[in-house]
């Protein structure tokens, strides 16, 4: 929080004290201009004072350089619909290694000395180009590529993403696109694209199976999900074990753990961006598939397609899943039995949407919605159950080139996050309820004039409602009902500035800054520098270092380490101060042969103002949910090392992370330092596929992790009852003795996922059988540790009991088959 206190005495100024300072000689228009500014000046300096200081070393730096050398600044565009094209591959004929690849804006950049050269430029489903330029200060060069009539069954960029990522100056990244996230076994058939992010160094799941994950030590509510710039604040399935999104309408979807872009803010340990996939420019098509407990569907196309110069794209998929309907013929069949147990109904949907609209070369349009809910459901005569939990998300974002070197992209956000339980009991109907809900504008500018700098700058504003903890009792009989709960309204914004800027070809900074502001009846301020530094030892090997400072205003009140439906998301107030991390990070970058990319980083994060809450805590019925918080700081620190093989036939990675994480509460463990349930020192994943023929393709994964840090008791306390009989018997009732928190670790854990493709041989379109094995061996991996009691003695008496801690075991071997289809 930026601290105004030592610019106090700036307030008691009087204007005759300025007065003084102002010549005679001074027009009024002078004199005037002098009061109004000095009067703004205490509220702006620091802002002022950042702005000025980057925008000085810039100049002055960009003096300096060698003349010798100049950045190609070129934009590919699909030549029918000129709309810029995204991932196309640029390569110097001439030179060794000098490659590049275009941005989200279709913009390339690669430094090299003024000249003439041949270059090629490559996208999947577009002709290849080749031309000449002569390059000098003052180009541009436009590349426009022409669509293939018919789709190519492969493609093949040799070491783009390596190049790309020595390059590259942005540290803790990970790409995943939905095409990788296919070729991963999944659990019960349903690809999973957060489960993949799992498998990469510095990820860890927050259970298995489950969808949650925990990111270089952080909480699982310190992850910002995004679909497609709107925030996703439960995103999960069935309790966690799937995620909320479709792997049908994903394009990618981009992590950040470190050096996190200015744009971005509002949580501590990492952002999770998901890009929604474009409809088909050209002809329309229907896809999907049928697996053991969902289906899926998935329609998309151009409604303009005989337009050449306009194009309106749809992308519209769904998929629920069917337990419930095998789960309501059993219950219909034994309807009759008095001893049959109702079976709870269950199922979830969700549904994507996204139109694109291209009006020019100049304004393009997209607009981009999510609904998805949970059901569950319980029917008895004595007590019925219904609970239903979902997100909906949806946005519009327009986009506006003034200029080839400048453009807007602004974009209005509608984010939804509920859950109702309601039970019935006797004649009273229990209803419990919360939720967030955000309205959000964002704009955000892109300005690439200068010949080595990328300058990023923009705002937005977030209008927040949080209902927390409704809770509401009726009855037939008026004097009976009950209601509490809280109604709470926010409003955060912020500002930022940002510069991608190559200092010379070895050298390349990515520094920014965000203003943030919060308003609770309590008021906020943040200021959250970000900067990047990559050096190239050679044109395959780079080092890099960062450091970015994060704030958070909205906390989960979790009642376990899954995410939970029933987490209830808290904003900060005048008791509960925002959330504040740091991060350090330093990292090699290698590009072996082209055909390996080798990554190391190693970091350290330290936390403040950390929020839990305190033990014996009312969590769900509470009207100040405020004081049932404690406070306290925390820190992280680990190196995660990867290798991936990025060409050829036999494809994957190699991820090993070593690391630490520990928090201190005052209230909590007695003051002394811990290590957090999610906390666990050695992960290493090993993934690959492999294509065995043209039709048949093999894939795998192998995990394998240290124990989590659990609290179990250590012994039993014996407590004496009389009860209020005439004889007066006494009961013993033993109490478990906790002596401190995270005090035993959960046996190691490892499991082995399979998959085998197969390509079917339609008479129309495409369609394939994915067979895959969850847990191939049938590891039975601990996932909690519970107690049984046995006897010593022929009697049933307390005294003589002896508790044994077992491990429960969740997922044994899970074969399942899925028929995907397109036509």
């Amino acid at each position: 929080m930026v601290d105004f206190a030592h610019f106090k005495h700036f307030s008691r100024w009087r204007e005759q004290d300025f007065l003084s300072n102002l010549s005679k000689n001074d027009t009024f228009l002078e004199r005037f201009i002098k009061l109004k500014i000095i009067k703004k000046l205490c509220m702006k300096f620091i802002l002022q004072f950042l702005m000025s200081g980057i925008l000085i070393s810039l100049t002055v730096v960009a003096s300096a350089q060698n003349d010798n050398n100049f950045t190609i600044k070129g934009i590919v565009k699909n030549a029918v619909t000129n709309v810029p094209i995204q991932g196309a591959y640029i390569r110097i004929l001439s030179r060794k290694n000098a490659e590049s690849t275009t941005d989200s804006t279709g913009l390339f950049f690669y430094n090299l000395p003024l000249g003439k050269y041949d270059i090629e430029v490559t996208h999947v489903g577009f002709n290849k180009k080749k031309m000449s330029v002569n390059l000098n200060k003052k180009s541009v060069i436009e590349v426009n590529l022409t669509p293939q009539e018919i789709e190519l069954e492969s493609f093949t960029v040799k070491a783009t993403t390596n190049k790309t990522r020595v390059e590259s100056a942005q540290m803790g990244t990970e790409t995943i696109d939905r095409k990788m996230a296919l070729l991963i076994p999944a659990i019960l058939g349903e690809v999973d694209i957060i489960k993949v992010l799992q498998l990469k160094p510095g990820v860890k799941n927050s259970g298995e199976g489950t969808s949650g994950i925990s990111v270089r030590g952080g909480g699982t509510d310190q992850n910002l999900f995004l679909i497609d710039g709107t925030t996703v604040y439960n995103p999960n399935h069935l309790f966690g074990f799937f995620s909320t999104f479709n792997i049908d309408a994903i394009k990618d979807v981009q992590l950040y753990k470190a050096s996190f872009p200015a744009e971005f803010s509002g949580r501590l340990s990492s952002v999770v961006d998901v890009n929604t996939m474009k409809g088909a420019d050209s002809a329309f098509s229907i896809s999907g598939g049928i697996g053991l407990i969902a289906s899926r569907l998935n329609i998309q196309g151009n409604l303009l397609k005989k337009n050449q110069t306009k194009k309106l794209t749809y992308n519209v998929a769904a998929r629920r899943t069917y337990a419930d309907v095998f789960t309501g013929l059993i219950n219909a069949a034994n309807k009759n039995d008095s001893a049959f147990n109702p079976i709870p109904t269950y199922y979830f949907y969700d549904m994507n949407a996204r139109l694109d609209f291209y009006l020019s070369d100049k304004d393009q349009f997209f607009a981009s919605f999510y609904h998805g809910r949970d059901f569950f459901k319980l029917d008895s005569d004595i007590f019925g159950t219904t609970f239903s939990w979902g997100n909906t998300a949806a946005s519009g974002h327009w986009k506006h080139g003034f200029s080839k070197d400048f453009s807007l992209q602004s974009s209005v956000h509608f984010a939804d996050y509920n859950y109702n339980l309601t039970s019935k009991f006797d004649r009273f109907d229990f209803t419990i309820k919360s939720g967030v809900r955000d309205y959000s504008w964002t704009n955000k500018f892109l300005y690439t004039g200068f010949d080595d700098h990328q300058i990023r700058f923009g705002a937005d504003v977030i209008a927040n409602q949080f209902a927390v903890s409704k809770f509401n009792i009726s009855s037939t009989k008026a004097d009976e009902n009950l209601s509490s709960g809280e109604q709470l309204n926010t409003v955060e914004s912020g500002l930022y500035l940002a510069d991608d800027w190559d200092i010379s070809p070895k050298i390349k900074v990515n520094a920014g800054t965000r203003l943030t502001y919060f308003n609770n009846k309590a008021i906020y301020w943040g200021f959250e520098p970000r900067f990047s530094l990559r050096y190239l030892l050679n044109e395959a090997v780079s080092i890099k270092a960062s450091y970015a400072k994060m704030q958070q205003y909205k906390h989960l009140v979790a009642s376990s380490g899954a995410s939970l439906p029933t987490d209830i998301w808290y904003p900060s107030t005048e008791k509960i101060k925002p959330e504040i991390s740091h991060q350090v990070s330093l990292g090699l970058t290698w590009n072996i042969g082209d055909k390996f990319l080798f990554t190391n980083e190693v970091y350290y994060k330290w936390m403040r103002q950390l929020v839990d809450y305190k033990a014996g805590a009312n969590l769900f019925v509470n009207a100040a949910l405020e004081n049932e918080f404690v406070f306290g700081k925390g820190a992280s620190y680990g190196n995660e090392i990867s290798i991936e093989k990025t060409y050829g036939k036999l494809r994957g990675w190699i991820g090993y992370t070593l690391a630490w994480s520990t928090r201190q509460f005052a209230d909590i463990n007695g003051g002394k330092t811990y290590f957090p349930r999610f906390d666990r020192r050695h992960e290493l994943s090993v993934v690959a596929s492999y294509p065995l023929t043209k039709r048949l393709s093999f894939s795998g994964s192998w995990t394998y992790y240290t124990g989590n840090a659990v609290t179990l008791p250590t012994g039993r306390t014996l407590g004496i009852d009389v009860a209020g009989t005439s004889q007066g018997n006494a009961f013993f009732n033993l109490s478990p003795v906790y002596p401190e928190r995270s005090n035993f670790r959960m046996p190691d854990y490892h499991r082995l996922d399979l998959a085998l493709i197969l390509k079917l041989r339609p008479k129309r379109g495409t369609s394939d059988l994915t067979f895959s094995a969850y847990n191939a061996y049938s590891r039975l991996n601990a996932y909690f540790i519970a107690f049984q009691t046995t006897n010593t003695t022929a009697d049933a008496s307390r005294l003589s009991r002896i508790f044994t801690p077992k491990a429960i075991t969740l997922f044994p071997i899970i074969p399942s088959v899925t028929y995907n289809f397109k036509f």
